[in-house]
């Protein structure tokens, strides 16, 4: 009776742990040891089990014995095998909890189409667990940019839940991506926005190829050439036009802003393919900026920004605008035969401005029609 007992106990004690919830590699480690003690322990037990019930132990039972023992060789390497998958899965299943996480920024607005994921191109080179950010400015419903407020109030929201995550996980294990394909205005208002989170690493959209590029190329040492057009009378506000992949034109520029000195930056060797250089994007931002600072000086009070430049490059001249000390900026929508060429932009919040701003130059036209 005892020994019944025992067996029912053993029997429901199995039953309970194959029925429980259980970690992958732990159970490979279990069953294999399981199955190997059973292999090489179990079958004198079942034997002893037997001889005590019924007095002695079948020929039938011992003919199976014998064969069994002719796989013993083949049993124990399966068993060893099954015992060392389950530590390699315990291992590496650790080994992840331990990686480090991408905080990967994507933001639509200029695609519809998905194309190649970012977060591919991304684990292509970096090992992480992947922690989303989707900044979403499309309408699918006409194919065309957000309202224009609920764009930068997303772009806002964004912001504030790459702060949430970076409290909820730790600092030192956490690498930010960046991609997107936005409106200028918006891409560089993201950039101002990530100006504090320390390094970002960025991606940009290949067209050439269909794909996602990391900007880890050399720095061709290409610089900035500088072209002032000043109009004879001196204003607080001036109009900064960068070309760095296509030429702006000077009368799309006099189409909305006819009445303020412009300063015409064109990179040397112009080009829309030469922004693969992470380097040499931060070298021009910071070429920029020591112009600002002495349009500054001179009392310039707001920077009327165009940019002809591929989404990483505003996105990087973004970033590294001084919110404090450098004078108020607005970044301007291109429209080609729109009239004026430049319908809308966004006042940064920089210098004083406490948040982002539409800025409306098409209904400022109007207006003066209508006068």
């Amino acid at each position: 009776m005892l020994v019944k007992q025992l067996g029912l106990k053993i029997l429901n004690t199995v039953l309970e742990v194959w029925k429980r919830p259980k970690n992958i590699g732990l159970s490979l480690v279990k069953y294999g040891l399981f199955a190997l003690g059973f292999i090489f322990g179990g079958r004198e037990i079942l034997s002893l089990i037997i001889r005590v019930f019924l007095g002695t132990v079948p020929e039938s039972y011992l003919d199976i014995q014998n064969r069994i023992f002719a796989f013993d060789a083949w049993f124990f390497a399966i068993c060893i095998i099954v015992i060392i998958s389950g530590i390699l899965t315990i291992y590496f299943d650790r080994k992840s909890q331990n990686r480090t996480y991408i905080i990967l920024i994507e933001a639509k607005g200029l695609r519809d189409d998905d194309g190649t994921t970012l977060e591919k191109a991304v684990l292509s080179h970096y090992k992480g667990n992947i922690v989303r950010i989707l900044l979403d400015l499309r309408n699918r419903m006409d194919g065309k940019v957000l309202g224009m407020q609920q764009a930068l109030d997303d772009i806002a929201a964004t912001h504030r839940s790459l702060l949430q995550h970076k409290s909820d996980l730790d600092r030192g294990k956490i690498t930010t991506v960046y991609g997107g394909l936005t409106p200028v205005p918006y891409t560089f208002l993201t950039g101002i926005m990530l100006d504090d989170e320390g390094k970002v690493i960025t991606y940009d959209w290949d067209r050439s190829i269909e794909a996602w590029r990391r900007l880890d190329e050399l720095d061709d040492e290409k610089l900035f050439i500088f072209e002032e057009k000043f109009l004879p009378e001196e204003k607080p506000d001036i109009v900064v036009a960068i070309s760095f992949s296509y030429p702006i034109d000077l009368q799309d520029i006099k189409s909305t802003f006819n009445n303020y000195p412009i300063l015409m930056i064109t990179l040397d060797g112009l080009s829309s393919d030469s922004h693969w250089s992470q380097s040499k994007q931060n070298r021009l931002a910071q070429e920029f900026l020591e112009v600002v600072k002495k349009l500054s000086q001179k009392g310039v009070n707001r920077i009327h920004l165009l940019m002809a430049a591929p989404n990483s490059t505003v996105f990087t001249f973004g970033r590294r605008y001084d919110k404090r000390n450098l004078p108020e900026i607005i970044v301007y929508q291109f429209e080609k035969g729109n009239s004026p060429t430049y319908p809308w932009g966004v006042r940064m919040p920089v210098s004083g401005v406490n948040s982002a701003e539409i800025i409306r130059t098409d209904l400022q036209e109007d207006n003066k029609n209508n006068q």
